[in-house]
C-alpha cells in the first residue's frame, strides 16, 4: 500500500466508524422506548422507589422530558449529546458524565495493566513453543493453555479471589483502594496497585490463551522459513533469534488481532469488576441494569462504544502501516 492508499484507507475507516456510532446513538434512544412504559415507570416500579403522588410523578416526567413527542425527545437527546451532555441519573442524583468520569479511569487502569501482562507472557511462551514444534516445551505449554481455555473469566476471578484473598489473604478481596487512602502519593499508588493485582491477573488469563495459540501458530510457520533456517545455520540463536526473526515478524499479526482483544477485555472486565467489587465502568453498568437506570445505561454504552471504535480505528491504521512496510 502506498502512502496515499493508506490515507484513503484511514479516512474510509473513520467514516465507517462514525456511521456505526450514529447508528448506536439511534439504537440507544429507540430500544428503551420499545419496552412497556417509560424510564420513569420502570424506575418507580423498583422496590427502592418511594410512593409518589400523581402530581409529583407528572412533575418528574415533565422534568425528564418524557411528556414531549418522540421526535422532540430525540432532537433534545441528540442536541444534548452534541454538547457532551449524557443526561442526569435520577438513581444516583448526579450527571452521567460525572459518574462515568469517576468510573472509567479504574477500568482503563485494569485494561492497560493487563495488556503488557498477557501479551508479554503469551508471546514469549508462544515463540518458545512454536520455534520447536511438538517438542517437550511445546507439549507442556500447549497442555496448560488448553486447560486454561476451558476456564471462563468470571470463574478465573472467583478462583483467584478464593485462593489469594480469602484462603491465603495476600491481596485485598474488593475495592480499588483502602477505605481511608494514605495522603502520601507513593503509598496510595502502591495500595492501588495491590488492589489491582488480582483483577488484572483475572483479566490477563482471559486473553493469554488466545494470543498463545496465535503466536505459536505463527512461530511454527516461521520456524520452517528459509531466513530462519539460514540464521540458525549461521549460529544465530538465543534472544537475537527470538526477537529479530520471530518477534518482529509477528508484530503485524498481533496488532491486527488487538481489535478483537480490546473488545473481549471490555466484555470480560464487567464480570471481573462485579466479582472484586471494583468501582469501574463494568460495575457501574451492572448497577445501572439492576436499578433500571436507562439514562446511565445509555451513557455507558455510548462511551464504551466511542472508546472502542476509536481504539479500533487506531489499531487498524497501525496494522495497515506495518503491512505496507512489509
Amino acid at each position: 500500500m502506498t502512502g496515499q492508499s493508506i490515507t484513503r484507507h484511514m479516512c474510509l475507516g473513520l467514516l465507517d466508524r462514525i456511521v456505526v456510532f450514529l447508528l448506536l446513538v439511534v439504537l440507544t434512544f429507540v430500544l428503551p422506548r420499545l419496552m412497556p412504559g417509560d424510564a420513569l415507570d420502570l424506575m418507580l416500579s423498583s422496590d427502592m422507589a418511594r410512593s409518589m403522588s400523581r402530581a409529583e410523578t407528572d412533575n418528574l416526567r415533565q422534568s425528564m422530558g418524557l411528556d414531549a413527542t418522540i421526535s422532540t425527545q430525540f432532537l433534545t437527546y441528540v442536541t444534548n449529546l452534541a454538547q457532551g451532555d449524557l443526561g442526569r441519573s435520577i438513581q444516583h442524583a448526579a450527571f452521567v458524565s460525572d459518574l462515568i468520569g469517576r468510573a472509567l479511569p479504574w477500568t482503563l487502569l485494569l485494561v492497560l495493566a493487563a495488556l503488557p501482562v498477557y501479551l508479554g507472557i503469551s508471546v514469549v511462551i508462544g515463540i518458545e513453543a512454536g520455534r520447536e514444534p511438538h517438542g517437550k516445551t511445546d507439549r507442556a505449554f500447549t497442555g496448560v493453555m488448553t486447560l486454561l481455555a476451558s476456564v471462563p473469566p468470571y470463574s478465573a476471578a472467583v478462583f483467584l479471589l478464593l485462593g489469594f484473598a480469602v484462603l491465603w489473604p495476600l491481596f485485598p478481596a474488593s475495592g480499588a483502594e483502602p477505605l481511608f487512602p494514605s495522603p502520601d502519593p507513593l503509598s496510595r499508588s502502591l495500595a492501588i496497585a495491590r488492589h489491582a493485582v488480582l483483577p488484572v491477573l483475572a483479566l490477563s488469563l482471559h486473553e493469554i490463551v488466545r494470543f498463545y495459540f496465535l503466536t505459536r501458530g505463527e512461530a511454527v510457520g516461521l520456524s520452517g522459513r528459509p531466513f530462519v533456517l539460514n540464521a540458525r545455520a549461521r549460529g544465530i540463536g538465543g534472544w537475537r533469534e527470538r526477537v529479530n526473526y520471530f518477534g518482529r515478524n509477528l508484530l503485524a499479526t498481533l496488532l491486527a488481532r488487538m481489535t478483537d482483544s480490546v473488545a473481549a477485555l471490555f466484555g470480560a472486565v464487567i464480570y471481573i469488576e462485579i466479582v472484586f467489587a471494583y468501582p469501574g465502568i463494568g460495575l457501574l453498568l451492572y448497577e445501572a441494569i439492576l436499578s433500571r437506570d436507562h439514562v446511565l445505561l445509555q451513557g455507558i454504552v455510548l462511551t464504551i462504544s466511542a472508546l472502542f471504535l476509536t481504539v479500533n480505528w487506531v489499531l487498524d491504521a497501525a496494522s495497515a502501516n506495518l503491512a505496507a512496510r512489509g
